[in-house]
């Protein structure tokens, strides 16, 4: 990848990002599209995706297991808003590898949630019938045991709920390619940087 070497010197910029994580990355890439000519500077301490955004499970999920949580602090419509747009940014992200070329692994083939003792079984019950009560019981669907052992024949697992929505991706390939798209699109990024003072406040 092309090199983003360490910040040296005074840089000027319209939009400071501290953090090569996907928060950050995103952001970015964001920006270059609501203002393409904005001179953007990312800072980040190791290497774009060298934290938790690039070492992680690699699961993409949404948030219709969160449902009945989310209608207690935002409201019904408000959660059921958050839950469709984080089932949408599942698809975007695959749309987002494909018409970048990064190859990331992005494989949308559902997540299986398992109980493997009796005190994890129907810990997603609330959730599921907050679902189907709305007419969105296909968004998170209850499995027997039985069902479970079709796709996973483990001793220990109990039932289960599976989730169509969610997909896999390699994290590290999907935080490198973000960072090579940034450079591409002008963004500076200088790794092996670490902020060290916000507005005067160390």
């Amino acid at each position: 990848p092309s090199a983003a070497p360490p910040l040296r010197g005074s840089i000027t910029a319209d939009v400071v990002i501290v953090g090569g994580g996907y928060t950050g990355l995103w952001a970015a890439y964001r920006l270059t599209e609501l203002s393409p000519g904005a001179r953007i500077v990312l800072l980040e301490a190791d290497i774009c995706g060298g934290g938790p955004s690039g070492r992680n499970g690699g699961f993409v999920t949404n948030w219709w297991d969160e449902l009945p949580a989310l209608m207690h602090r935002y409201g019904e419509d408000g959660a059921l808003a958050a839950a469709r747009a984080s089932e949408a940014a599942v698809d975007e992200i695959g749309a987002w590898c494909a018409a970048h070329g990064v190859d990331a692994w992005f494989t949308k083939a559902g997540s299986l949630q398992v109980s493997a003792a009796p005190a994890q079984d129907g810990s997603w019950d609330d959730a599921a019938a907050a679902l189907a009560a709305r007419g969105l019981g296909d968004r998170y669907v209850p499995m027997t045991a039985a069902q479970v052992r079709e796709r996973v024949a483990s001793p220990v697992f109990r039932d289960g709920v599976f989730m169509p929505g969610a997909a896999t991706i390699q994290p590290a390939i999907l935080a490198r390619g973000l960072r090579r798209v940034l450079l591409e699109r002008g963004v500076v990024i200088c790794e092996g940087t670490r902020a060290v003072e916000i507005d005067g406040q160390a």
